[in-house]
């Protein structure tokens, strides 16, 4: 579902009473919480478009980054800054892809695309309709807890 889809339900979606995310309403089937920050909370799937994709979910109810002030907006992409950095050091990613929509959810979230010299859009943007079951159970558990690990570690030097 997009704005471009249904209009009507996107923008009452942008209340704060009628959003999924604030409304805790059950995330996707095998979406997991990898780790809850003060501003934010990280989450990845096993069926994803590339390994390691994450995406890192305002606590606060804001659509868009100009809502936050100063000091919520410099909080929050401490914490984008902090999942990046462990996502790089787990995934040994090339280049970490950082990607802000709304188009479908229209609650902050800030998508962590690990790329790769040998991922499946060499030289070009992500299409997000080649998800695929990425992760056998032990794979993604071991990927979760790897970075719960480094992203705790990294926690303590900030």
């Amino acid at each position: 579902m997009s704005f471009h889809n249904n209009f009507d339900q996107w923008l009452a979606m942008t209340e704060r009473q009628n959003c999924p995310v604030c409304q805790q309403l059950p995330m996707p089937e095998g979406m997991v919480d990898i780790v809850e920050l003060p501003n934010s909370w990280l989450n990845v799937e096993p069926v994803e478009c590339l390994r390691g994709a994450c995406h890192l979910t305002s606590r606060q109810h804001v659509i868009e980054l100009y809502e936050f002030n100063d000091d919520e907006l410099l909080a929050f992409m401490k914490e984008v800054q902090l999942c990046a950095k462990a996502l790089k050091i787990v995934t040994n990613a090339v280049k970490i892809n950082y990607e802000i929509h709304g188009n479908s959810v229209p609650h902050l979230h800030v998508h962590l695309y690990p790329r790769y010299r040998d991922d499946a859009f060499p030289g070009q943007a992500i299409d997000y309709n080649q998800k695929k079951r990425i992760y056998s159970a032990e794979e993604f558990k071991a990927f979760v807890d790897e970075m719960r690990k480094v992203i705790a570690e990294n926690s303590r030097v900030n």
